[in-house]
């Protein structure tokens, strides 16, 4: 039988009764034992941290000759979160991970029902994605979408190895259960057509001009700072910020998890006081209601991937400066410019 709280006021009857409600898989709602099933304040499971570029790249050139894609669905390592009770997830929502392919190699179509896009490092001439028939060339800073269970596949006809970032909301279609997934019939879709002209696709261009044309945020939580889409997945919103060198954003405090993704530069994010140095290809988690602030060493330039969307859409985004209203309704922080389509 459980240990209860308060044994010295519960009697042999009501101790009965508790006995009877386990066996039927009930639990005592006015005498629960262990953890309150609400608490006053968010609380996570998952740590900051930052992974390197430089030491997955490393170890994805190693894999190159071990590693075919014949062997593996695709080659990359994923960024686990090293919390205890954690062997995946990079966040509570979000899974991220380093993928490589090499010149002449074709990684094969499927489709899935978690959302998906990634954020393209290196990339020369040759490298493209194909989205339902439709190929996509990648070049450096570019971000491309696959939304869930749209067919997918990559190829690269360059010289040298392309390399990018992946991010998936995974883990929450994992603890929502509405898991799916199909190889595409004999593994490879043959493009029928070629663009840079799609809402899948954010070239990186484009971006930078539209960062070129923005201010900085009014509240100085975000420099400067555009959006991809609006919001870009149904369970995922991007944003690309821009830091001049010297700059150091203000302190801010989500529900939200972000994950950082540097494209350019480098600096330092403090994360509940902890710093974490970042250059070019490094990626920051930032785990729900963990107040955190960038400061740029030199003009840098990053992706933020977060959960936002289905925060704001289920009610449950809130920041600190909500709470310090006193009545804590979320209220958007200013509203970055939207880059929506390519």
């Amino acid at each position: 039988m459980s240990v209860y709280a308060n044994q010295s006021h519960v009697s042999e009857e009501l101790r009965a009764l508790h006995t009877e409600l386990e066996s039927m898989c009930f639990i005592p709602g006015w005498n629960r034992a262990g953890n309150p099933p609400m608490w006053s304040a968010p609380k996570t499971g998952f740590l900051p941290r930052l992974w390197s570029y430089e030491a997955a790249r490393r170890s994805l050139l190693r894999a190159g000759d071990l590693v075919s894609p014949d062997f593996a669905e695709r080659r990359n390592v994923i960024l686990a979160n090293p919390a205890e009770g954690q062997n995946y997830p990079t966040s509570r929502t979000h899974v991220l991970a380093y993928q490589m392919t090499l010149p002449g190699e074709r990684a094969r179509t499927h489709r899935h029902s978690p959302h998906a896009g990634r954020l393209v490092l290196e990339a020369d001439e040759g490298a493209y994605t194909v989205v339902d028939g439709v190929k996509l060339p990648m070049y450096p800073g570019d971000v491309l979408l696959t939304p869930g269970w749209h067919w997918h596949g990559h190829g690269h006809d360059g010289s040298d190895p392309a390399l990018w970032i992946d991010f998936l909301d995974v883990p929450l279609v994992q603890m929502l259960d509405p898991m799916f997934f199909e190889r595409y019939p004999g593994d490879w879709q043959e493009p029928t057509s070629e663009t840079r002209e799609s809402p899948l696709l954010f070239p990186y261009e484009r971006t930078v001009a539209l960062l070129d044309e923005s201010e900085p945020d009014p509240d100085g939580y975000f420099g400067r700072r555009v959006q991809l889409g609006a919001p870009a997945l149904p369970t995922t919103a991007l944003y690309v910020t821009r830091l001049e060198s010297g700059t150091k954003t203000r302190p801010y405090q989500a529900t939200a998890n972000y994950q950082y993704c540097v494209i350019e530069g480098s600096g330092t994010t403090w994360i509940s006081g902890q710093p974490f140095s970042w250059k070019r290809g490094d990626i920051v988690v930032v785990p729900c209601w963990s107040e955190h602030w960038h400061e740029a060493s030199e003009q840098a330039t990053f992706l933020t991937v977060t959960d936002e969307p289905v925060q704001q859409y289920c009610g449950y985004l809130r920041t600190a400066a909500d709470l310090a209203r006193g009545d804590g309704r979320h209220v958007p922080p200013a509203i970055a410019r939207p880059a929506i389509g390519a």
